[in-house]
């Protein structure tokens, strides 16, 4: 099965007494392949031009992959910690991401994901973070 949708992704990352949000709507397109799904859309802005994300998923885990001006691919797995290149214009940086809590309710209608974890560069702790993609 495969249709479009209208994918929102907010961020929130907590730095000590600091919060800070992102918010990204898309026109989208979800697919349900094999046992998974899968939520593909394009940022466009004037700084990093195009950015194609993909986000594959299941009930127990959750995979982001974004091409662009920056490269990048985060697994969540909870209960573990899991290692990528974060590839910049202006290098690369080691990420580690420990996901806390994971969850994915999927309907007929919509879809919700939720990840909480904490975020490291290059082996030292940056934020505790939430993200939450939302396709309807």
């Amino acid at each position: 099965m495969s249709k479009d949708v209208v994918v929102s992704v907010s961020g929130f990352q907590t730095i000590g007494a600091e919060k800070d949000s992102v918010e990204i709507v898309a026109n989208g397109r979800y697919t349900d392949k094999n046992g998974k799904g899968y939520l593909r859309f394009e940022e466009n802005s004037k700084e990093n031009g195009v950015t194609k994300t993909v986000i594959v998923f299941d009930e127990k885990s959750m995979e982001v992959t974004r091409k662009g001006a920056a490269q990048l691919h985060m697994t969540f797995l909870p209960g573990q910690k899991t290692m990528t290149n974060y590839n910049t214009p202006y290098g690369t940086m080691l990420m580690g991401v420990d996901t806390k809590e994971y969850s994915a309710e999927v309907s007929e209608d919509s879809i919700c994901l939720t990840v909480n974890y904490a975020l490291e560069i290059n082996h030292e702790f940056i934020a505790d973070c939430k993200l939450i993609a939302k396709a309807t």
